[in-house]
């Protein structure tokens, strides 16, 4: 990704100009904070892009890199990855063979719920494996998962996230104390850790790395269980303050897709970060 390059500020300043501004600023209320300067329009050339500059803080296995071939980053087992390899893919093809740009490439929104009827708008679904993998663990065996207690029910999550369950917890615990009617919802969850792949595919589920938790599955839609399957027709049943207990943690909600599956959710505080989307 090429940035435009800025033009050079001139060095020759009105000497009025100067004498004015020193005199405002010796004038100045001491108490009154200068303001921040404004944030560049474009990234310096010499910097990597700011998505993967935010990517780097929420996954500390990555550390950006100028590669040969442009900005990308470095795992702890020294393998290098392209944040954009460049190439034009089909949202199929993003989903069998992303980079870490296409992971970011559909904006997730948060706000009312509202059916998602744009094709293939499913922000999140894209993930990069070797991303999560050097995350949280490349084997069943490798994933530190430990047990928490979530609204009277035994689960398993990553150790790495386990104060974000807790968190979350205590909100919908909260939550269901003020309005009965959400329990259901929370009670015979259908999981957290699983390690498996997406149905009917061959990518790894988010839940193989124990971010994920699925609600109830008698309370969720799902779209494989459409029946026809085609055309996709969005359902939901999910209430709008759970949805916002979730992201306010920092998980996205499997509703805000369009191949719906609106049990699901799974900490990817990346998408909820504003400094992670691509420059447009």
């Amino acid at each position: 990704m090429s940035s435009n390059s800025r033009r050079p500020r001139s060095r020759n300043r009105p000497t009025g100009f100067v004498l004015c501004a020193t005199l405002l600023l010796a004038h100045a209320p001491s108490a009154v904070a200068t303001p921040a300067p404004s944030a560049p329009t474009s990234t310096p050339v010499d910097a990597p892009p700011r998505a993967l500059t935010c990517l780097a803080k929420w996954y500390p296995v990555l550390t950006p890199t100028r590669l040969e071939a442009g900005w990308g980053v470095r795992l702890p087992d020294g393998r290098a990855f392209l944040f954009d390899d460049g190439q034009q893919k089909s949202f199929a093809r993003k989903l069998e063979a992303p980079d870490l740009e296409d992971t970011l490439s559909l904006p997730y929104r948060t706000g009312p719920i509202a059916p998602v009827v744009r094709e293939d708008d499913d922000p999140g679904r894209i993930r990069f494996d070797p991303l999560f993998t050097a995350t949280y663990g490349d084997a069943e065996a490798r994933v530190d998962v430990v047990p928490i207690r979530f609204l009277g029910q035994s689960l398993k999550v990553h150790r790495k996230v386990e104060p974000v369950f807790q968190r979350l917890a205590a909100r919908l615990e909260a939550l269901v104390a003020k309005d009965a009617s959400l329990r259901p919802f929370l009670t015979n969850v259908g999981g957290t850790f699983v390690w498996r792949d997406v149905a009917n595919t061959r990518r790894r589920s988010a839940h193989s790395y124990g971010v994920s938790l699925d609600l109830n599955t008698a309370r969720a839609h799902y779209w494989e269980w459409q029946r026809p399957r085609q055309p996709v027709r969005w359902r939901n049943a999910v209430p709008q303050v759970l949805v916002d207990a979730f992201e306010a943690e920092g998980f996205i909600w499997g509703g805000r897709w369009y191949h719906y599956d609106t049990m699901h959710f799974e900490y990817r505080p990346e998408l909820l970060d504003p400094d992670c989307a691509p420059a447009r």
